[in-house]
């Protein structure tokens, strides 16, 4: 008998990513068995079009945490009566949501005080940074269904739509796809993963001049202000800022044809990685160990020998000239330095 199965997938585009190789082989899992995702809406054209995928149900952003957007969730699943579901959210409200819609067998990580609401609970590894996020969430399908499915990095396809669509975004900006150009996401949400305006002008400055390359700045609408402001520090013609600009696939096409991506260890570097992008990730207050891009080509710049190293906190509690140490330690010379090499290869 083919089985239902609902996957809740992550709130954010990383682990969106890195969650990619778990939802491309629940079909190897569940031979026959009709594959949903429940996903945040501004992330579902992440997962289109994906032959595992049989059908997306999208949360809008006003449902995605709280009470009611347990009970909004509850009222769009029981009616489509889910043999199996994948909590990949640590969530109590993601199980809650789950257990409420009638979910007969729930499965997912013990977390939040769930464990009751779960049918099959799974402790998570200990040490937690023991094992990348990508490989966790690959391994709840493993261990829940006791087979040894091999895992593969994750990869995002883009068909030729996506391709010309990433085109003809860029042509009307007058560059062409065979131009050489490299990709900068230069601002991070969290305040202990920025590297700061005046280090990533001085790096676009050395990409234009001493690489001849041009500069297309990735970001949100939110991002789309300080984008503007970052080009106008630098170049007018050179440097293109497609911040706000781009859909997700769009952005994903583009980076696929860059010659190198820089950024922090963030959604825009997953994405990166995730199309075959060179990347080069600034790392710090993140723990590599645990999230860092799985790009083929990679270097990543990281401060190791600092006692504070991946605290994983969001502002760095340190004063006086320890404050964002892991960042301000990470020269415009290094970061240069590993976009050359990488371009050299």
């Amino acid at each position: 008998m083919s089985q239902n199965i609902l996957i809740r997938t992550p709130n954010h585009l990383g682990d969106c990513l890195m969650a990619m190789p778990m939802i491309n082989n629940v079909g190897e899992a569940y031979p026959g068995g009709t594959v949903t995702l429940l996903t945040p809406s501004h992330l579902a054209d992440l997962f289109r079009p994906n032959p595992a995928i049989d059908g997306i149900i999208e949360i809008p952003p006003e449902h995605q945490h709280g009470l009611m957007a347990v009970i909004k969730i509850r009222d769009v699943i029981a009616p489509l009566e889910f043999d199996i579901g994948y909590i990949l959210p640590p969530s109590f409200g993601a199980a809650a949501g789950f257990k409420l819609g009638n979910i007969k067998e729930r499965i997912g990580y013990i977390a939040d005080g769930r464990r009751l609401l779960l049918t099959k609970p799974l402790p998570l590894v200990s040490p937690l940074n023991s094992v990348h996020r990508s490989e966790l969430y690959y391994n709840l399908l493993r261990r829940s269904t006791k087979t040894e499915i091999e895992y593969v990095k994750p990869k995002l396809f883009l068909n030729d739509d996506d391709i010309n669509n990433g085109i003809k975004l860029l042509d009307g900006f007058n560059i062409k796809a065979n131009d050489k150009f490299i990709c900068i996401a230069f601002k991070a949400v969290a305040e202990s993963r920025r590297w700061g305006f005046d280090n990533y002008t001085e790096l676009i400055k050395e990409i234009i001049s001493k690489l001849q390359h041009k500069v297309i700045l990735i970001g949100s609408y939110s991002d789309q202000e300080d984008g503007n402001l970052l080009a106008e520090r630098t170049s007018t013609k050179d440097v293109i800022n497609l911040a706000g600009k781009t859909t997700l696939r769009e952005a994903a096409a583009i980076l696929s044809l860059s010659r190198v991506f820089v950024g922090n260890d963030s959604g825009p570097a997953h994405l990166a990685a995730a199309v075959g992008a060179r990347v080069v990730v600034l790392s710090g207050a993140d723990d590599p160990k645990s999230t860092t891009p799985l790009a083929t080509d990679k270097r990543l710049i990281y401060l190791e020998e600092l006692g504070c190293i991946s605290c994983v906190k969001n502002k760095c509690p340190l004063k006086n000239d320890q404050h964002m140490q892991c960042m301000k330690g990470i020269s415009v010379e290094m970061v240069f330095d590993a976009v050359k090499e990488l371009i050299e290869i």
